[in-house]
């Protein structure tokens, strides 16, 4: 009984609670933040902090704070608090209880409540702790009449919290920051103070700088400063001195870009902005003014960010700088839906959206969060959240949050609730049959939105209502449900089958099952049954007792079933579909009977009621307010006891409806409205119920309703420059339309629609938003709402602007001559009233009642008032400034009036030439008065200085002052002139200044250059020649020239330029342009210049570089077998630029892979073609092929491509190469074959044919089929004495070969020894293994020769012979090579089989020789040794220069040559070569030292070198010959000749760069110097003295005693110094011997030419020709041009002198048949002989004459270009014509003694002309 009771208590508390929840969750309602915390707040240790935050919700949630980390906030007592309000609160603190944890960290908000939780962004809390700090001025100076820009330096520790708030002009002018620009003066926003056009008077102003702390607002004073102005002369070319790279601002706040330049003349400034296709000028308009150097934007908007670009340009040129403006817009996050309602297992979806000013935003950082937590990825995709199977867990909170990149954070909130969802059993019970009395539980669980009820039932009736049952029920913490039915001491009538019902408002769903008790049958009491009439009924007989038999049922004494519609279910229980009225109701019985035939009856009554059935109805269309309607709802059939009730929206009728509702009778109910509404709209519902069932039937009513206001709007006033929501809102039926208007003049006038456009926002509840309001927003709104119902509603409102005062410019001037009235003006818009303050120097108010002087008065004007102050007599103390102060009661402005007394002007003063051309000249000037509005204009005066001749005084006016400079211009270059300037202002003029004189300067030339010529010299160089421009044009010393070049078909226009020194006396010029294109066409132009500058372009001439061989391989080399012999190769041409000429073709190169002993000479094969496909036929089969393309143009073969290996297909093999059939036995045959020599694929099988023959008869014929790694088959079983043939095919996948040869053999009683193996070549490498085999049948006895020697057990310390007749030799050597024979022999029969054993061992070194050098290259060739007896796979060449690191270089198998180039001129080199094959590398070739062609300097004569002046030495550096290596510098100085010897030398450069000619100045006219010149090349240093004597002042030959002064000094020199007279001795000796050796080898080739006289002579006759020109050639040679000789590996020397090229070095054959092949090793191995051209009168050299001439005589040349033979010509000798001219005064001395001494190497020597 105790049990029965607690489960009664439980159900009770648990009922009472279940009951009392639903209609509290049906309010619940989750938190949302009313007030959100900040993402930063900073705040100082002086007054403290607090963080608000607040958030609504039901049940009201609960703030709290958190950490970054989730922590909770606490209080920390005098340090932090946190209220009830949900406000923390950071209390003011000492700077040494900083906490970094609590004052410089990150908080969150957290609001929660039962539904869920919100967590708020990060706040970033940062305490400030207040420090003394001091602020300096940086003064960016500019030039005059340009900007200056004052920046305000503040410490870094405090920058970010300092702002400029003004700067102060001393004494006490103020200047506040502005977008609209201020005139002279602007205050940027960023705090920069610009001062626009600069004077020298603005010098003496001084400027502060003011900052607050914008937290502990504390100002800081910077110290005064002054400006700094640049002086210039002359035009100066613009620069960007100071710009805003980048701008970032917020929407709505006013932008300022500032691009600053500097130049003279002052720069004009233009702003481009580059924000779409192109760049566009930007204009100005309400929000852009353009302000010079300023670009200034007001309440910008997304639309103004992109880049801008400011150009700053004069007449120098211009300079521009691009600038970024970036602006912040909000953004706002929304989450759709907000509130989202799921069933469980059903899917959740949150979109996240993201806009900023009504626009959808591009992907941002997006998080979710679910409670406060944040959700992992994998349930996003992009800014959608998906939660699959919603479960009760997933009910709550979710939140959006959008993280930019700048670091702020938004967020938006979402509630997930859970949807209707049926019940479903999660346990239920199940059957029992028990014994009366235990106690019974049964026990049913169910899940379901809203929580389920469960119900029991036995045998579909309630539970028998007695002590013994009691029914708990309660829920879980999850939601689910649990009910119990506990039964104690349970009796045989408590049997039946009791079923739990969960049910809800989404469903139901029950489970039954039955509860057996053993006893006699019971029916339990059967209650009254109401059947639904067209329903099914079905009546449970509720029998106890177990077991039961059977269940019968009956009606009026008969058994049941009687009619089709009944049926007894197995169970018993007893089905009526469908039910009628008049036929089943009535009385039932039921009884029960047990297998020993007890038996229980017990009747029951079923009724029959009808359900009800409405008639449709409707109400009619076009009902509008005022109307009346009526409606009837009909019931047509039912059973009474009916009841008509009507619902309006689901919900009984209102009373306040006023719709009457009347019974017509009991089946009728009339539904009138006698005036309709608005609020009669809706869903009527007709409810008619009986027992049987509830019927509904709906209506739509739907009455016209004219637009009424909601919202109406009314008159409104804003503040300029301010926002304003115009509100405006109707309803009515259907919803209205509302479209504002706006009068475009009174408020009967005309009205225009408002549209969507900028700062004017048209939102969708009917609202006007207008941003940024101006006074042309001012005026009458209509409001119209129309829905077509009536005429529609409208209202007009007055909009009225409530602007503070404000000055259409920050400040202007007002000039007034002395003694004048002053009239200073303002003109003040705004609202009225306004008042007028005028103050003096901005802190003295002006009062006419104590200032006689001052009178003031104002009048109103349209658009505010017009204030107008009155000084009398006024004079110098009135200066200064005066500020107009308005206010009104929306705020203050002043403007700043700047008041300048005239005074007659004092005559200017220092004045100066700031800029000299050669037609003009700026004059600037000083004033000696401080202000500038005592002179109104200036005149300056000017005429010719001309001793002889006073011209008048010319005369200009400058009429802008304070530009104190004034241009001149047309005036003659190179001419003296005289300045004055006379200032004027309203009391007269000044004195003149000072005079000024100034001569012009030279002009820059006027003409271009003639005869401009370009010619090709190779395939990459241009040799570009001209003349100098006509004299009358040059306007000074031409310097140099510009030559510029360009590729003709680019598309630029701009050349590329080169400098080229000039000769400064008008001569011809030249360059040689290298590193060009290859056959490319090049335009080119020159411009002389001068020390002005360069004069115009010449007409642009052409040239192309010569061809050259492709630099590039083709490209996409494909392969494809076609058969078993032919190959399908492609390509694709080389790149366009590095075809280098016209494509002839291509060729194709390849070559097998074979691994034979020594490759066939005519493997590798090519083949030409001009098509991009070649088919190669005729190859091996199934061979691996490695194949090359190059393409080659008609200078040569270009670049080869990498190896592509390509395999030929299968084919059928080729017959086995041999088969050998001897007798094993009298009846069996070993057969024995090998395999194919050209198998053409993989063996798959060999195929073994044998035929019988008797005589001539072919008795039997057989095929066996053998695997392919089986060379072999023993016959066994034969006939004795009969003939067996036998022959062997081989097969590939392809198919069958061709047959061996046929061999046949008698079978025989006597087996004769013979060998079964086979012989011939077998091929390994050193150090390995082989086996010889020697397989023999007929037991013989083994012999093994070795060429002929027999060898014996042993008699090989490295090999071995087995019992089986094989032969092992190990570690070979190349000694092991030779034939191997074995010998067999049985008495019987004798056999011998011999084997060539080739043994491949690493090569020898190859023979290494040079066969010619130039100052930059090294040709070698060099012959293979002996291979090893396999194929040379590669070589490597091994190259040092001396005292270097050794560089390799691996080269192809194939090649026989190479050429070194990129050497160092004039060095020794150290090479050597290897070669390799499969098996090693041979050792090096001998080494060899090369030197490359050039050497150290040589020395000019001294009359090309030096051309003296009176005060100049013009020093021709291009006659200084480079010996074969370019010239890197030269190392000048100078000194007087004096009597001390010991004089200082006068350093020109000691880096002077290699240029044709260098002018020393500031010389002494009349003066014996001595000039020292070193000249470096790579190859070593020359270095030589020079004297020479400068002319006179007037250009005439020096006195003869300073030419004498040289003359004595010359054996003083030579013999005073030892060094300089032993190498003189070392030089002769040298001479001398040189002789002899030229006189001994003339002799020797005298003695061995002979059959060669015509090549001797010949060769002989080109050496005098060279020997006459060489001296020349030496003075003006740069560079030789070499032709190189190629040698193959069977190339003779060349066969006649045309053949031999200069610097060529061979390595002869044999002398008369006599001169042995030299050998890799020995040291004497390379006979090199030299054949050279040499600059000065040598002999050619010793050498064996060449041998005699074959029938087939070949010209080899390395000469890759066809006009090659101009590049032998040298540089200086093409432009001949070139004359030197050294001044006017040169032509009076030609005819005297030189002037000039030269001493090379010390070795002094005075040359007369």
């Amino acid at each position: 009984m105790w049990i029965s009771s607690r489960f009664f208590v439980i159900f009770l508390l648990l009922h009472l609670d279940t009951t009392c929840s639903e209609p509290f969750e049906a309010h619940l309602r989750g938190p949302g933040f009313v007030m959100e915390p900040p993402g930063r707040v900073e705040f100082s240790n002086s007054s403290g902090g607090w963080l608000d935050c607040s958030a609504s919700g039901s049940p009201q949630p609960t703030v709290d704070w958190v950490h970054a980390d989730g922590s909770a906030v606490t209080e920390i007592h005098g340090v932090r608090r946190v209220l009830r309000n949900g406000t923390l609160v950071l209390m003011p603190f000492a700077a040494a209880a900083y906490h970094q944890d609590v004052h410089n960290t990150i908080y969150r908000c957290i609001a929660s409540n039962s539904v869920g939780r919100i967590v708020s962004r990060d706040v970033q809390v940062r305490a400030v702790v207040a420090q003394a700090y001091k602020v300096d001025v940086e003064v960016l100076s500019a030039s005059r009449g340009c900007t200056a820009i004052l920046r305000c330096v503040v410490p870094t520790f405090v920058k970010e919290l300092v702002r400029v708030v003004s700067w102060v002009h001393e004494p006490a002018i103020y200047i506040y920051p502005s977008l609209q620009g201020d005139g002279k003066f602007h205050l940027l926003p960023t705090g920069e103070l610009l001062i626009h056009n600069l004077q020298e008077s603005d010098e003496s102003q001084s400027f502060r700088c003011r900052s607050m702390h914008r937290l502990t607002r504390q100002v800081v004073v910077s110290s005064p400063t002054r400006l700094r102005i640049n002086s210039h002369r002359g035009i100066i070319s613009p620069s960007v001195v100071e710009h805003t790279a980048h701008v970032q601002v917020s929407q709505d706040e006013g932008a300022v870009l500032l691009c600053v330049a500097q130049g003279c003349p002052s720069p004009e400034y233009s702003w481009f902005t580059h924000n779409g296709a192109g760049p566009l000028p930007v204009l100005s308009g309400p929000r852009v003014r353009l302000l010079g150097p300023i670009l200034a934007i007001e309440a910008v908007t997304g639309e103004d960010s992109g880049v801008y670009k400011c150009t700053a340009g004069n007449v120098g040129g211009e300079a521009s700088a691009e600038l970024r403006l970036t602006v912040a817009t909000p953004i706002q996050v929304e989450i759709s839906p907000n509130v989202l309602s799921v069933h469980m297992g059903g899917t959740a979806e949150f979109r996240c959206l993201v806009t900023s000013n009504g626009s959808p935003v591009g992907m941002q950082n997006i998080l979710w969060y679910k409670d406060g937590r944040q959700l992992p990825s994998s349930g996003r995709v992009e800014d959608t959240l998906v939660v699959p199977r919603v479960s009760r867990e997933n009910r709550g909170m979710y939140q959006c949050v959008v993280r930019r990149p700048e670091g702020d954070t938004f967020q938006a909130t979402a509630e997930l609730q859970l949807g209707d969802a049926p019940p479903v059993l999660l346990y239920s019970f199940i059957e029992q049959t028990l014994q009366p009395g235990p106690a019974v539980s049964l026990k049913c669980s169910a899940a379901g939105n809203p929580t389920p009820q469960i119900s029991w039932t036995l045998d579909g009736f309630p539970l028998p209502s007695n002590g013994r049952f009691m029914i708990g029920q309660y829920i879980t913490v999850h939601g689910d449900v649990i009910s119990h039915v506990n039964i104690s001491h349970v009796m045989v009538e408590d049997g039946g089958e009791y079923a739990c019902i969960a049910e809800n408002r989404a469903g139901r769903v029950q489970h039954a099952a039955r509860l057996n008790i053993y006893g006699l049958p019971y029916i339990r009491l059967i209650p009254k049954v109401t059947a639904v009439s067209g329903e099914t009924l079905n009546l449970k007989c509720p029998v106890a007792g177990y077991p039961i038999e059977e269940i019968h049922w009956e009606r009026g004494g008969r058994e049941l079933p009687d009619d089709i519609r009944q049926r007894v279910q197995p169970d018993g229980s007893l089905t009526i579909s469908p039910v009628q009225k008049n036929s089943d109701s009535g009385v039932y019985t039921c009884w029960a009977r047990n297998k020993q035939g007890h038996s229980a009856r017990r009747s029951g009554e079923v009724t029959v009621i009808v359900p009800p059935s409405i008639e449709p109805f409707a109400f009619q269309e076009g009902l509008a307010e005022g109307m009346r309607t009526r409606t009837v709802c009909g019931v047509s059939r039912g059973d009474p006891p009916l009841k008509l009730i009507w619902l309006k929206d689901g919900d009984p009728l209102p009373d306040l409806l006023g719709a009457n509702v009347t019974m017509l009778d009991q089946y009728s109910s009339l539904l009138s409205i006698p005036s309709l509404s608005a609020t009669h709209s809706g869903e009527y519902t007709c409810v008619a119920k009986n027992p049987a069932a509830e019927i509904k039937y709906t209506a739509l009513l739907q009455v016209k309703v004219p637009p009424r206001w909601i919202v109406e709007p009314v008159d409104a006033n804003v503040e300029r420059n301010r926002h304003i929501m115009l509100h405006c809102q109707a309803q009515g039926v259907p919803t209205p339309s509302i479209v504002w208007k706006k009068a475009t003049g009174s408020k009967s006038g005309e009205y225009e629609e408002v549209r969507e456009r900028p700062f004017t926002k048209l939102l969708g509840n009917g609202s006007l938003l207008l941003q940024h309001v101006k006074e042309d927003r001012e005026g009458f709104y209509l409001c119209q709402a129309n829905n077509g119902i009536g005429t529609g509603i409208g209202k007009v409102i007055q909009l009225k602007v409530n602007s503070s005062p404000y000055f259409s410019s920050t400040s202007r001037s007002v000039m007034v001559k002395k003694g004048d009235t002053a009239l200073l003006q303002c003109a003040v818009s705004g609202d009225k009233p306004i008042n007028i303050v005028w103050l003096r120097s901005g802190k003295n108010t002006l009062n006419p009642s104590t200032n006689y002087k001052i009178s003031v008065k104002q009048e109103a004007t349209p658009d505010g008032v017009s204030a107008e102050l009155q000084i009398r007599t006024v004079d110098a103390t009135d200066s200064g400034p005066y500020f107009c102060r308005a206010s009104n009661l929306y705020g203050n402005d002043q403007q700043l009036v700047q008041l300048q007394v005239q005074e007659p002007p004092l005559p200017p003063s220092v004045l100066e030439a700031a800029m000299i051309s050669s037609r003009s000249v700026n004059i600037k000037w000083q004033p000696k008065t401080m202000g500038t509005g005592d002179v109104t204009k200036y005149l300056v005066e000017f005429r010719e200085a001309d001793p002889l001749f006073v011209e008048q005084w010319q005369q200009i006016e400058v009429k802008d002052p304070p530009m104190f400079n004034a241009l001149i211009e047309n005036l003659k270059p190179a001419t003296r002139y005289a300045f004055r300037v006379i200032a004027e202002g309203s009391a007269g003029r000044s004195a003149p200044s000072q005079e000024l004189i100034v001569r012009t300067e030279p002009q820059r030339p006027a003409g271009p250059p003639l005869s401009l010529s370009a010619r090709p010299l190779s395939s990459t160089e241009l040799l570009i020649s001209w003349v100098a421009p006509l004299p009358e044009l040059r306007h000074g010393d031409i310097q140099g020239y510009n030559v510029g070049y360009k590729l003709s078909s680019s598309g630029n226009t701009a050349y590329n330029f080169t400098s080229v020194a000039g000769d400064y006396d008008g001569g011809n010029g030249e360059l040689l342009l290298s590193g060009l294109a290859k056959f490319a066409r090049y335009n080119v132009v020159v411009q002389a210049f001068n020390q002005v500058g360069p004069g115009p372009l010449s007409e642009p001439t052409g040239a192309q570089t010569m061809e050259d061989v492709p630099s590039r391989p083709p490209e996409d080399v494909r392969c494809a077998a076609l058969s078993s012999q032919s190959l399908q190769v492609s390509w694709q041409p080389p790149p366009i630029y590095h075809t280098n000429g016209l494509l002839q073709g291509y060729k194709l190169i390849f070559e097998p892979i074979i691994d034979d002993i020594q490759p066939s000479k005519d493997e590798v094969e090519s083949r030409k073609t001009t098509a991009l496909t070649m088919v190669l036929t005729g190859l091996r089969k199934y061979t691996n092929y490695s194949i090359q393309v190059l393409a080659h143009t008609r200078m040569g073969d270009g670049v080869v491509s990498k190896p592509l290996f390509c395999h030929s297909e299968e084919d059928v093999p080729e017959a086995p190469a041999d088969i050998k059939v001897v007798s094993s036995s009298s009846q069996s045959l070993y057969i024995s074959w090998l395999p194919p020599n050209e198998p053409n694929g993989v063996i798959t099988k060999y195929s073994l044919y044998t035929r019988v023959v008797n005589g001539r008869e072919e008795l039997n014929n057989e095929k066996r089929s053998l695997p392919s790694q089986q060379a072999y088959y023993e016959a066994k079983g034969l006939h004795p004495h009969m003939e067996y043939q036998f022959w062997v095919t081989a097969s590939t996948r392809v198919g069958e070969g061709k047959s061996s040869r046929v061999s046949s053999q008698i079978t025989t009683n006597r087996v004769p020894a013979r060998i079964i193996s086979f012989g011939g070549s077998v091929v390994r490498p050193w150090r390995s293994t082989v086996t010889l085999p020697c397989t023999a049948v007929g037991k013989p006895k083994r012999e093994w020769f070795k060429s002929d020697v027999a060898l014996r057990q042993g008699g090989m310390h490295n090999s071995q012979l087995l019992d089986s007749g094989d032969l092992i030799i190990s570690s070979l050597q190349l000694a092991d090579g030779g034939n191997y024979s074995c010998q067999v022999d049985n008495g019987i029969g004798t056999d011998r089989l011999t084997h060539t054993l080739v043994v491949q061992v690493p090569p020898t070194a190859p023979v290494l020789y040079v066969t010619s050098a130039t100052s930059s290259s090294i040709l070698m060739h060099w012959k293979c040794g002996f291979t090893g007896n396999a194929p040379i796979t590669g070589y490597t060449l091994f190259y040092r220069r001396t005292n270097g690191n050794t560089d390799e270089m691996q080269l192809s198998r194939h090649a026989s040559s190479h050429e070194l180039k990129g050497l160092v001129c004039g060095s020794t080199y150290q090479i050597h070569l290897s070669a390799q094959n499969k098996v090693g590398t041979s050792p090096t070739s001998t080494m060899l030292h090369v030197r490359t062609q050039g050497q150290s300097p040589g020395h000019p004569a001294s009359t090309a070198l030096l051309a003296p002046n009176s005060t100049s030495l013009l020093v021709r550096l291009h006659s200084w010959p480079d010996n074969g290596c370019p010239l890197l510098y030269f190392v000048l100085q100078y000194r007087a000749v004096t009597e001390d010897p010991d004089a200082e030398w006068v350093l020109v450069s000691n880096a002077l760069k290699p240029q044709r000619r260098i002018v020393v100045n500031n010389l002494t006219p009349s003066t014996l110097y001595q000039l020292r010149m070193e000249a470096h090349n790579v190859a070593g240093i020359s270095q030589a003295d020079f004297t020479f004597v400068t002319l006179t002042k007037d250009g005439d030959p020096p006195p003869p005693e300073i030419v004498h002064r040289g003359h004595r000094g010359q054996t003083t020199v030579i013999f005073a110094n030892m060094n300089l007279l032993i190498p003189s001795i070392a030089a002769v000796s040298g001479m001398f011997c040189t002789i002899i050796m030229v006189i001994v080898c003339y002799r020797h080739m005298l003695k061995n030419a002979q059959p060669h006289a015509e090549q001797a002579n010949h060769i002989q006759k080109e050496s005098l020709e060279n020997r006459a020109n060489s001296e020349a050639a030496q003075r003006e040679r740069y560079y030789a041009t070499i032709h190189k000789v190629s040698m193959q590996n069977n190339d003779k020397i060349p066969e006649t002198s045309e053949d031999i090229s200069p610097y060529a070095t061979f390595q002869l054959s044999e002398a008369g048949g006599n001169m042995s092949q030299p050998h890799h090793g020995g040291p004497a191995n390379t006979l090199l002989h030299s054949f050279m051209y040499h600059e000065r009168a040598l002999a050619e050299g010793c050498s064996s004459p060449p041998p005699a001439a074959s029938k087939n005589r070949r010209r080899h040349s390395r000469k890759t270009e066809p006009e090659s033979e101009e590049s032998e010509s040298d540089q200086d000798q093409l432009t001949s014509s070139r004359t030197e001219s050294s001044n006017q005064h040169e032509g009076k001395i030609k005819h005297n003694s030189s002037l000039i001494q030269h001493f090379p190497n010390h070795n002094i020597s005075i040359t007369y002309l």
